[in-house]
């Protein structure tokens, strides 16, 4: 706001847009409501999307953890089945309306991402320092989150803050062009600066914990590049951080630093992004009232009503600002916007053509059955991802080897949204219907240690398959001893262990259409550059064999 002349009435006016704004948005909209309509106690405007896709069913959410929801979560979904909403039933029925819905995700995503690397750019003293302190402060991301932050003194302490500046104003109208030092006395001015320095730390700090746990969220629903997430915190799943993304983020956050010095292009650029981020949550929340809470209308419009106007006249003033700086948190968004789809549209593409081909027990016994297939000795862990099927890629590996061994296991890693999973529901084993082979699924929590040591692992779901083959031998289906079925196990594990999995990659035809041929390609980027999506095991070198194919575009 630029004023010739301010008066004592003009600072008293802003300083009550200050309180009011801060006292809605900040208390009543997001420490009451927001707060309230996260989804597995993940918040901001990813978890509102998934919150309202699970409830929807809609989109990949529902299909790929709906079995590994609380049950309090399952009751709300029944009853969401039952009695859904008009609005909820538009989502379900329109393409356009759920594509609408994912542009607005993942804009909003992308200006949060945008807005953990200018926050602690905007918290800048001088420029060499603030680089300097940025530098150390993620450094100290890989020692957790919550060492470093603290969040419950902000509010009364913005809002006297602002009383403290609007009467040093009112005393002097006209000494309004310089920055928040030069209100301070003299004699707490090193205090004041060591707090302020400590304030702005911390708000770097949140936003730097928030982009972690966005990222990390979007990577477990195959939303973003597989990155390395490690969690800090034995009992908090929130608490992440992420080796890669820190790195990039401190690099971003200094070259902003550097290149925009000044602080003015910065400021518009994150008054931009908040002000959007603001506006987006309004949207979903809103959304997440009519189709999950189903809250009065009366109640709806009111609070839509009051923060999306308020919160419009800010986005329709900053966005004035957009030559002036405000164009950077767009252009950082149309990139992290453009790796989400494309990474999105290629995973979408191969899960299309694999739950297409997938292969199922009746034709793998007919590949069995074939008497060039051999059975050789030894024990394969093949890995797939999907459920309710194998995977195509072992139909290429079975008609190009030649062969299976004698004992296969069919191994599928699945994600729980709890800390730990206790021993006795880690390996989930069962019999396929066909000698030799058995389906296995491994549950990991947020917290637990991957690395499940090789032999040590192939011990435990072999110990797991045979108490679940001596619990079965009383079935009238299964025909096979139990002593014969347990030494065959047995003898594969002293034949010697394998670990096969698939590596797919996109075949690009000549009747491939343009957009195919680009996303597709630029997907193969992204796959390429990034983390394995089989965590490592710790599985000896020469016990991992991958198996390459193609997929059809």
């Amino acid at each position: 706001m630029h004023l010739n002349s301010p008066t004592e009435e003009d600072y008293l006016g802003i300083y009550s847009i200050m309180f009011w704004t801060l006292t809605l948005i900040g208390v009543v909209k997001y420490a009451c409501i927001a707060l309230k309509a996260d989804d597995q106690g993940e918040g901001g405007t990813f978890a509102l999307y998934s919150l309202l896709c699970r409830n929807m069913n809609i989109g990949i959410l529902s299909s790929k953890s709906l079995d590994v929801n609380s049950s309090q979560s399952r009751c709300v979904l029944n009853e969401d089945n039952k009695q859904k909403s008009r609005l909820g039933k538009v989502f379900e029925t329109s393409m356009v309306a759920r594509r609408a819905l994912l542009f607005i995700a993942m804009l909003g995503t992308c200006m949060l991402i945008g807005d953990g690397i200018l926050t602690p750019s905007i918290s800048a003293l001088v420029e060499a320092l603030s680089a300097v302190v940025l530098f150390i402060l993620f450094l100290l991301q890989k020692f957790g989150t919550s060492r470093i932050a603290f969040l419950f003194t902000i509010y009364p302490s913005l809002i006297l803050t602002y009383a403290g500046q609007t009467a040093y104003l009112i005393k002097n109208p006209n000494d309004h062009m310089d920055g928040f030092y030069k209100f301070i006395p003299k004699t707490i001015y090193w205090p004041i600066f060591i707090i302020a320095t400590s304030a702005a730390v911390v708000a770097s700090q949140s936003l730097i914990s928030a982009t972690f746990s966005v990222i990390k969220q979007s990577v477990v629903l195959d939303y973003f590049p597989r990155v390395k997430v490690v969690h800090t915190s034995s009992n908090k799943e929130g608490e992440v951080y992420s080796p890669e993304v820190n790195y990039i983020l401190m690099v971003f956050c200094i070259a902003v630093i550097l290149i925009f010095g000044d602080g003015q292009d910065i400021g518009n650029a994150f008054g931009v992004v908040v002000s959007l981020v603001m506006l987006i949550t309004t949207i979903l929340l809103t959304l997440v009232m009519i189709i999950i809470w189903r809250t009065p209308s009366l109640l709806v419009a009111l609070y839509f009503i009051i923060f999306f106007m308020m919160e419009g006249v800010y986005v329709s003033a900053v966005l004035t600002k957009i030559p002036e700086g405000g164009w950077i948190p767009f252009a950082i968004s149309f990139i992290l916007s453009f790796i989400m789809f494309g990474w999105y549209y290629g995973r979408q593409r191969k899960i299309q053509y694999e739950l297409t081909h997938k292969i199922d027990l009746g034709r793998l016994g007919m590949l069995l059955s074939d008497p060039s297939v051999q059975r050789v000795p030894g024990l394969c862990f093949f890995y797939t991802k999907i459920q309710n099927g194998l995977t195509p890629i072992l139909g290429h590996y079975t008609k190009n080897m030649r062969s299976l061994h004698k004992v296969t296991i069919f191994t599928t890693l699945r994600y729980l949204l709890v800390p730990k999973v206790s021993p006795h529901e880690r390996i989930v084993v069962k019999k396929l219907g066909l000698r030799g082979v058995y389906a296995c699924v491994i549950q990991y929590g947020y917290a637990d240690s991957l690395n499940l040591e090789g032999d040590n692992f192939v011990s435990q779901v072999l110990d797991s398959l045979q108490e679940h083959i001596e619990n079965c031998s009383s079935l009238p289906s299964d025909h096979m001893p139990v002593q014969e079925e347990i030494s065959e196990l047995s003898e594969a594990k002293t034949a010697g262990v394998i670990h096969v999995r698939g590596k797919a990659r996109f075949h690009i035809g000549k009747s491939t259409s343009f957009f195919d041929r680009f996303m597709l390609a630029f997907y193969e980027v992204l796959h390429k550059n990034c983390r394995p999506a089989l965590p490592a095991l710790g599985v000896p070198l020469p016990q991992c064999l991958e198996v390459g194919m193609f997929y059809e575009a």
